[in-house]
């Protein structure tokens, strides 16, 4: 009978079967730990921080290449979120550089800076809110090529 339906399956039922058959973590508990170690910077702050032509900071953007390229704030670098364990001793060679990382949402963003604080980046923080949110408020976005 249920097959007839032809419903789809819920939408976290391979997160929650994930989870129960392993005994690991959510998501959502993962970007709440993350969260509880990371710190914030507003969109206020870096989009003041730009203005003021500061380079005392670098930006991440971690997304894919195709929405970097579609628009991403203005001086970030490119490090997609899957390439970050790999190239951030060639990309970032100062441990001790701010480091703000920015993601479409706001979450993949929390668990890279995470992940750099953890690989010794002591200054990394995330952009609350996300590019979405950066968007929405009308903020400057820059297009590559």
């Amino acid at each position: 009978m249920m097959r007839s339906l032809d419903m789809a399956a819920p939408t976290h039922l391979t997160e929650a079967l994930r989870t129960n058959m392993s005994g690991g973590k959510t998501v959502a508990q993962l970007l709440s730990e993350a969260a509880s170690g990371v710190p914030f910077m507003s969109m206020d702050e870096l989009e003041s921080r730009l203005g003021d032509n500061s380079r005392d900071f670098v930006v991440i953007d971690l997304r894919e290449k195709d929405a970097f390229d579609a628009g991403h704030i203005g001086s970030a670098k490119h490090l997609p979120r899957g390439q970050l364990e790999l190239r951030v001793n060639t990309e970032l060679p100062d441990p001790t550089v701010r480091i703000i990382t920015c993601c479409e949402f706001g979450k993949i963003s929390i668990l890279a800076a995470a992940t750099l604080r953890e690989l010794g980046y002591m200054r990394a923080t995330a952009l609350d809110g996300g590019i979405a949110a950066w968007r929405e408020a009308g903020r400057a976005l820059e297009a590559s090529g």
